[in-house]
């Protein structure tokens, strides 16, 4: 009579670990580019809130300017104007600066309007890549200021 070889239960546990760890490293690199989406996401709403109050901040100034872009870079203080309208730019940060290579731009256009008695801008922010954050048509009063 032939004996039968038994597995033996070390060899039965050895695999039970083996797939363990394998379930562990698939659920651990899902999390981990869960983790990073959520990281860069919240980046990009960081940077939306930030443009989107510094664009309200110019939005104001141009309301209080009566539509007049030259006072409006004066009320920003270190806006600057000029025949293709206001540009402020900022560093990664959001701090205004007079940098060559700025991370964001915020640009303020004229753009005819509607109404006569109404003064309109197109007001847009980018970031370093070109790439629109945001893009609004302010109107204000003429001769509001």
């Amino acid at each position: 009579m032939e004996e039968r070889v038994r597995p033996s239960r070390s060899g039965l546990i050895a695999i039970e670990l083996v797939i363990a760890v394998g379930v562990f490293a698939l659920c651990a690199a899902v999390s981990m580019g869960l983790f990073v989406r959520a990281e860069l996401m919240s980046r990009e709403s960081a940077d939306l809130t930030r443009a989107v109050s510094e664009a309200r901040s110019a939005a104001a100034c141009y309301k209080a300017a009566g539509g007049d872009l030259p006072e409006a870079a004066a009320l920003l203080e270190t806006g600057q104007a000029g025949e293709d309208g206001l540009t402020v730019a900022y560093d990664k940060d959001w701090t205004r600066t007079e940098g060559a290579d700025p991370a964001y731009t915020l640009t303020m256009q004229s753009v005819a309007g509607q109404e006569e008695d109404l003064k309109e801008a197109e007001l847009r922010v980018m970031d370093g890549e070109g790439e629109e954050l945001l893009l609004w048509t302010v109107a204000a009063m003429e001769g509001v200021s």
